[in-house]
């Protein structure tokens, strides 16, 4: 006799929480490491904090699956926990980029900050962390398309 073991609410929710959760730590992290230690006006490094989020959330679906679901893992419930995943970093994220530029002074660094008004709003810590959220929803919402056909087949 074979058990199928399956998840409760509880583990998909808390799994998706803490995921969200670090890996906004982890984009926060490389970010404030590049523009520290990295920091070159046109480098592609910088395209590295939008493939994170990618691996980050293949890999948290994959550990669910394997941990957790014995039985289908829907589509659907793949889609919701990757896009979850993705809009709690997006939003921690985006507060993170605010204070990085705001506190930290990395828009110094950049010159067209110093060049007129228009440029200075542009680049300014709020536009910047607009800026960064909308980006990083419209990924994760792509990139949970993406990732949801692969979870939902079968091994």
């Amino acid at each position: 006799m074979m058990i199928n073991p399956t998840y409760t609410g509880k583990q998909y929710w808390l799994t998706t929480i803490i995921s969200g959760l670090l890996l906004s730590l982890l984009l926060s992290v490389t970010y404030v490491l590049f523009y520290q230690r990295l920091y070159v006006e046109h480098s592609f490094m910088f395209s590295i904090i939008y493939l994170i989020p990618l691996v980050w959330l293949t890999v948290t679906l994959a550990f669910f699956k394997m941990k957790f679901v014995w039985d289908e893992f829907s589509y659907r419930q793949a889609f919701v926990m990757s896009l979850v995943t993705g809009l709690i970093s997006a939003a921690i994220f985006s507060v993170a980029v605010y204070f990085i530029y705001d506190y930290m002074e990395v828009g110094s660094r950049i010159k067209l900050y110093e060049n007129g008004n228009k440029m200075r709003q542009l680049f300014s810590p709020k536009a910047a962390a607009l800026s960064m959220l909308l980006i990083n929803v419209i990924l994760s919402i792509v990139y949970s398309l993406i990732i949801a056909i692969f979870a939902r087949k079968k091994y």
